[in-house]
């Protein structure tokens, strides 16, 4: 029972990003326009230019990349065509 507990504190903390980030975007396309983002604790934890990087740095400075929320955040001239 208490790795389900862990696992809905998870989800929800996870949850609490998304919805910060959804709220912070206009906030967070001025700073990092064409950057990768890792979201934690409704904070920017890293940001960098190159997905890969992201991942690595992560790796070495907080562990885990998959306990992050990863984004990318275009700037105004990103076109996505679908």
């Amino acid at each position: 029972m208490k790795e389900d507990s862990l696992l809905f504190e998870d989800l929800e903390n996870g949850n609490k990003d998304a919805k910060w980030f959804s709220k912070q975007y206009s906030n967070l396309k001025k700073e990092y326009a064409k950057k990768f983002v890792a979201i934690k604790n409704q904070g920017v934890i890293l940001a960098e230019n190159n997905l890969d990087t992201l991942i690595e740095n992560l790796r070495k400075k907080h562990k885990d990349p998959n306990d992050y929320l990863i984004d990318f955040i275009p700037d105004d001239t990103f076109v996505l065509v679908v």
